[in-house]
């Protein structure tokens, strides 16, 4: 080692040094401070305060970055999304996009000078945020709050007690505070259903009402069929037209994210598609980000395990809807926001996708609420980064219908905590597409017959005997929708009834199939074993939607990117089914199918299920908050690509 002699200059330098961060300590600590609203969680009140985590306790916090021009951002938005802009399809590279609207090194320097000024240390530094951990009484200097337990349905749980602050001189370089509460997480927007497949121990018709439900009663005054066996990929891409020559989705790429991974995924992909006589991944087709050993399991999030059927449900579909698209599946490490974002921006940051299909949900009114304010904001500029760089990132809006206390009282993919209706997030979010669900009806050439909304009212008969009991039912089942948090954006004034949107963002913008009581097909291995197995909700429709994109995109030669402005450029025309909550096809009459879930249910083992019933969001003629402008038709490719 190479001593280094220490001279009067060196040393009066140093001591300058030190002088100027100390004065610069306490400017910051004097200086005019900026509100960071939003950075309370709204669970953190006086009432549940369990008093300050002590002064010396280890803290980590992320602090998300804003753009170096908002306002320009914006502009550039408008017109490279826009079909009727000259502009439109001139899309950034990541690269560019950072030169253009990420913060500035110098920017990005302060902020992390004033962070290392008051004790904290930066232990993670991207373009989208520093991660700094310190003390409790280090963070306090920095962020102008003491942090705080309070009692939760989660248990203690810690928060700032008031919104956090930073220098005014920062203010718009961070736009969020996350990782001092401790969240909830997302869970995914699917249901597995017992719908057998063709050969189980259940009944299940080819086509709808081919087998009728012999022995069960009657509703409504008619006899009801059983439900179809769940469709398989080559039964969906005929139903939607996706099936032409060529349009196969290839040359794109469709990114998934979810959390966690299954070990088997591969496998199980290639094993469905050659036992339902489609064509298995191609060396290097699939390929997955996923590192188990960063994996963060609590029960905060459903556990691996739960997030596998998932992964294949998104996985499957995409290659169903897509045969030729590639596949990356980008696993999170956990449910969690931080995490899950960290998962969306290595897909946006290094442009590895066309299309990134996210099969999961949560909501911003909760009790104890964990979305603030200013983590919304985060997501919402990782959506405008993907747009600027010509990348359609599509959500499921959820299987909860209005996402309403009413509907949580019986919905079997309800958050429990919703305190009111709301649109599910991110699918309100203005820059993504969200993708509601359907019923599906195909007829005995297996063509497309009909579609209602996804909503289904549940039925029993108690005790497996007499007759169905409530009718119509409870509310078990239906896809996400209705007004968001977020102002209503350019592209939905004048397709979006003023009734519906009273200034505000609605959601879902366009649907595909994915009734749990009419379910797709997928496989995967549960507990070492390959289950042909019926899956349900909106988050079957996603990555299915996203594929048939991945065709349109084909088609066209090029990428649509954030596909908004299009799709609602095209209302009402012939690309789209207008899905209704009853089809004209079928009359009047009450849709009903009855569910066999197999002799071991029991005396559940027969369910009745009224369709066409989503809680709070009707279906009508035009666009509607149950299904958005509808479903693909099977013209839907060739004019799609016309347009764009």
């Amino acid at each position: 080692m190479r001593l280094r002699r220490i001279t009067t200059a060196t040393l009066a330098t140093a001591l300058l040094l030190a002088m100027a961060g100390t004065a610069q300590a306490q400017d910051d600590s004097a200086a005019p401070r900026a509100v960071l609203d939003g950075s309370q969680p709204a669970y953190a009140t006086p009432a549940h305060d369990l008093g300050a985590v002590p002064a010396g306790q280890t803290l980590t916090a992320r602090l998300y970055l804003g753009t170096r021009d908002p306002a320009g951002l914006a502009a550039f938005l408008r017109d490279t999304t826009d079909p009727k802009s000259r502009d439109y399809g001139h899309f950034l590279t990541p690269a560019q996009y950072q030169q253009r609207f990420g913060l500035a090194t110098a920017q990005r320097r302060d902020v992390a000078g004033w962070l290392t000024r008051a004790g904290l240390k930066v232990t993670a530094d991207t373009t989208h945020y520093l991660q700094v951990s310190g003390s409790a009484a280090a963070m306090k200097t920095a962020l102008g709050t003491s942090i705080h337990r309070y009692g939760t349905a989660w248990g203690p749980t810690q928060a700032p007690d008031h919104n956090a602050s930073l220098p005014a001189a920062l203010a718009g370089d961070v736009v969020a505070l996350d990782g001092l509460s401790s969240p909830a997480g997302a869970s995914p927007a699917s249901r597995r259903s017992t719908a057998p497949a063709t050969g189980a121990d259940a009944h299940c018709s080819a086509y709808f009402g081919q087998l009728p439900a012999t022995g069960q009663p009657p509703a409504y005054g008619h006899p009801v069929p059983y439900t179809t066996c769940p469709y398989t990929p080559s039964q969906l891409r005929r139903a939607y037209g996706a099936a032409p020559k060529g349009a196969t989705g290839k040359g794109r790429t469709i990114a998934i994210v979810g959390a966690y991974g299954s070990p088997t995924i591969a496998a199980d992909a290639n094993h469905f598609a050659t036992t339902t006589g489609d064509r298995p991944f191609r060396p290097g087709q699939y390929r997955e980000h996923v590192d188990p050993k960063g994996w963060q399991v609590s029960a905060a999030c459903a556990p691996p395990d739960a997030w596998a059927g998932e992964q294949a449900l998104d996985v499957e579909m995409a290659h169903g809807y897509a045969p030729d698209a590639d596949v990356l599946y980008a696993g999170a490490d956990s449910c969690l926001d931080g995490d899950l974002m960290d998962a969306e921006a290595s897909v946006i940051d290094t442009h590895a996708a066309d299309l990134i299909s996210n099969s999961w949900a949560e909501i911003i009114h909760a009790q104890p609420g964990h979305l603030t304010p200013g983590l919304v904001a985060a997501w919402d500029m990782l959506f405008q980064q993907a747009a600027a760089e010509g990348i359609g990132v599509y959500f499921a809006s959820g299987d909860c219908g209005d996402a309403s206390p009413a509907a949580a009282a019986t919905g079997m993919n309800c958050d429990p905590q919703t305190t009111q209706v709301q649109a599910e997030f991110p699918a309100g979010d203005p820059w993504v597409t969200a993708v509601g669900a359907t019923t599906l009806a195909t007829d005995k050439a297996g063509n497309y017959a009909w579609e209602t909304s996804m909503g289904d009212a549940v039925s029993i008969r108690p005790n497996g005997t007499g007759d169905w009991a409530p009718v119509p039912g409870v509310f078990g089942f239906g896809g996400g929708g209705g007004p968001s948090d977020f102002a209503q954006p350019w592209y939905q004034k004048g397709h979006v009834p003023d009734h519906l949107a009273g200034g505000h963002r609605v959601a879902p913008d366009v649907s595909l199939a994915g009734d749990g009581a009419m379910p797709v097909l997928i496989g995967y291995t549960v507990n070492g074993v390959f289950q042909l197995v019926g899956y349900g909700g909106t988050s079957a429709a996603t990555p299915g939607f996203a594929a048939i994109q991945a065709d349109a995109e084909q088609e066209q030669g090029r990428a649509f990117g954030f596909a908004n402005p299009l799709l609602y450029s095209m209302a009402g025309s012939a690309v789209f089914h207008d899905v209704t909550d009853q089809p004209k096809a079928v009359g009047s009459r009450p849709l009903t199918v009855i569910q066999d879930e197999g002799a071991a249910a029991g005396d559940l083992r027969y369910l009745l299920y009224t369709l066409g019933r989503d809680n709070g969001l009707p279906a009508t003629s035009g666009y509607d908050p149950a299904t958005g402008l509808g479903s693909p038709s099977t013209d839907y490719l060739r004019r799609f690509a016309t347009h764009g």
